[in-house]
């Protein structure tokens, strides 16, 4: 039997609803392993990613995955909750914050956390509706 690999456990499956928090911490999660390690991220075809770090379990990537799927390759909601994530996993202090990001990117910030928000809630709802569905067939 192979040997368990450190690190954060994939959220337990229940039959609890997902929440706001439970995506945002889990968003979180892949981007501090990928600043922790000078390892990277593939994203291959079928929207799968793979650690390039063979060590890496490559489950803690698949919410970045989920996210990809449900907001949508390139989408300016995606590109705000993955920063975001990126400078939460830094401890809020990536390259700049979200304020200095903004300003860089030229939005505004009040539009970045619109986008954030309705993201995580797209997220949310979706995540739900797919468990919903796997409970039911079980």
């Amino acid at each position: 039997m192979a040997s368990r690999i450190e690190g954060p456990d994939p959220p337990f499956v229940s039959r609890e609803p997902w929440v706001r928090a439970d995506v945002t911490r889990w968003l979180v999660i892949p981007m501090r392993l990928l600043r922790e390690d000078d390892g990277g991220l593939m994203v291959l075809s079928g929207n799968a990613h793979l650690a390039t770090d063979p060590n890496k379990q490559d489950a803690h990537f698949d919410i970045l995955a989920f996210a990809r799927t449900v907001l949508g390759k390139g989408t300016p909601e995606l590109l705000a909750v993955t920063t975001w994530a990126r400078i939460m996993a830094a401890g809020g202090h990536a390259e700049s914050s979200i304020a200095e990001w903004c300003r860089e990117m030229g939005w505004n910030e009040r539009t970045f956390y619109h986008r954030f928000n309705r993201a995580v809630d797209r997220i949310v709802e979706a995540k739900n509706r797919i468990d919903c569905r796997s409970f039911t067939l079980a």
